[in-house]
């Protein structure tokens, strides 16, 4: 992936070619004043960046652990 500077007061192209920029493989990074501010990279594909699945509570798993008092209104 290569790498593409550009600093915030003389961004000399439009946020469409900075996207298409970035479809093509290549990282964006917005400078001010030769600071990092940020970086503009292509997302993985949603099925790479699925978090793992959560195993699913099971009813009664702790029955009795809460009581309820009797004269809750």
């Amino acid at each position: 992936m290569s790498n593409k500077t550009f600093d915030l007061k003389q961004l000399p192209i439009s946020i469409t070619e900075l996207l298409y920029s970035i479809q093509n493989e290549q990282e964006i990074v917005i400078t001010n004043d030769n600071i990092p501010v940020a970086r503009l990279t292509l997302l993985n594909p949603v099925a790479e960046t699925k978090l793992p699945l959560e195993k699913t509570p099971q009813p009664g798993l702790n029955l009795g652990s809460m009581v309820m008092s009797d004269d809750f209104d």
